[in-house]
């Protein structure tokens, strides 16, 4: 049983006092509104006239119109809804309140780790995840996360094991992956996010088929920057800006607010907001604290949105817009420079970047050479 119970409102709302119109016409109860009546529905005026000659209220006569529809409607099974019956609670959940939200901490597996989430959960159903504050690796939320709960909701989702796009058991499904795993030549591709069950499990497949493959891949994470890492590491690393102390950032077709996460964006968000806690004891320094973002990009983004300065540009020109800002750095020359407009912004950008706090971030999907270029960028800024 559950501890506590939850009773159900059963006095009437008229007993209770309380009045509802279904028009601004029945209330005022013109007699327009009664001759249109009249003329509308000639019969139904002549029921709407009890024993006393008196007229009833039009609710009553809404209420005989509805009745005789949806007796008309019985005969129209086209028009009708697909009927669908649900089974309540058997045994009714501890401390589950009808139109009440339970929240639960969680966590969600992605490429740069676990998110630590809290889901919102009416009657058993998630709703809504949000990140939990009181994990200190808690860094947001973004769309991706927020819009994988509609997955559960999805009616196309698949929902059954299939083969060559037909549908079979899970039986069959199962006899027929051990039939192919015989031989021992098989592979496995599956996401970059951490799972100890994952790994054990490779383990143990690892020591019965010698001859099976496991293929890591990650459609966000792109191998260019992953081999810069590991080569200016020696090891697999992930090279991340501190926004807590960027007051300058250039974004190099990198949506770091939204998909391409380079750091804690929560920090970027404290030093943007026009106003704060220590706005009102010192005006000026608060504003100093306040960072800028420049952003290069070939298509729109999250992160241009926010941007103070957007520039556009194709992909095929970042690799050179980047031997600009080296120029700049005295690391090399550009080969072929930008000109006009273009060479102005750049330089502009540059000049605000070596104020301090200047950071560079490039999207992950460009090639090894072009981060190292950028890392070495970093580091003479």
């Amino acid at each position: 049983m559950s501890k506590r119970k939850w009773h159900h409102p059963e006095v009437p709302a008229e007993e209770r006092g309380t009045k509802v119109w279904r028009s601004a016409g029945e209330l005022e109860d013109t007699p327009g509104l009664r001759q249109w009546v009249d003329k509308e529905f000639p019969r139904a005026a002549e029921m709407m006239r009890n024993e006393d000659d008196q007229e009833t209220t039009r609710r009553t006569f809404l209420k005989l119109m509805g009745a005789s529809t949806a007796l008309a409607g019985l005969g129209l099974s086209s028009c009708r809804r697909p009927e669908s019956l649900i089974v309540p609670y058997l045994d009714s959940v501890e401390w589950t309140i009808p139109g009440k939200a339970t929240y639960y901490a969680t966590s969600m597996p992605s490429a740069s780790g676990a998110i630590p989430l809290v889901a919102a959960n009416y009657e058993g159903r998630p709703t809504k995840l949000e990140p939990n504050k009181q994990n200190p690796s808690a860094n947001g939320v973004d769309s991706r996360t927020q819009a994988s709960v509609l997955g559960l909701y999805d009616p196309a989702r698949s929902r059954y094991f299939l083969e060559n796009g037909k549908s079979i058991g899970r039986v069959d499904a199962l006899s027929k992956l051990a039939d192919y795993t015989k031989s021992g030549n098989f592979g496995i591709i599956f996401g970059e996010d951490d799972s100890l069950t994952r790994t054990e499990l490779i383990s143990k497949i690892k020591a019965k088929h010698a001859g099976a493959k496991f293929y890591a891949y990650e459609a966000l994470a792109g191998a260019g920057k992953k081999a810069s890492d590991a080569g200016i590491f020696g090891k697999q690393a992930v090279v991340k800006a501190d926004f807590a102390k960027a007051g300058k950032i250039l974004a190099l077709d990198c949506d770091f607010l939204e998909l391409d996460h380079q750091g804690q964006t929560k920090a970027f968000y404290d030093r943007r907001r026009p106003e704060g806690p220590a706005y009102d004891l010192d005006p000026v320094a608060y504003q100093n604290q306040l960072n800028r973002l420049y952003c290069v990009e070939p298509t729109y983004s999250v992160t241009g949105g926010m941007a103070d300065h957007r520039a556009p540009l194709a992909p095929s020109q970042m690799g050179r817009f980047i031997m600009q800002l080296a120029s700049f750095a005295g690391i090399g020359t550009a080969d072929t420079p930008f000109t006009g407009t273009k060479l102005e912004w750049a330089k502009a950008c540059y000049e605000d970047l070596k104020t301090g706090g200047g950071v560079i971030l490039l999207g992950s999907r460009y090639a090894k050479e072009l981060h190292d270029m950028v890392f070495q960028i970093n580091t003479a800024l």
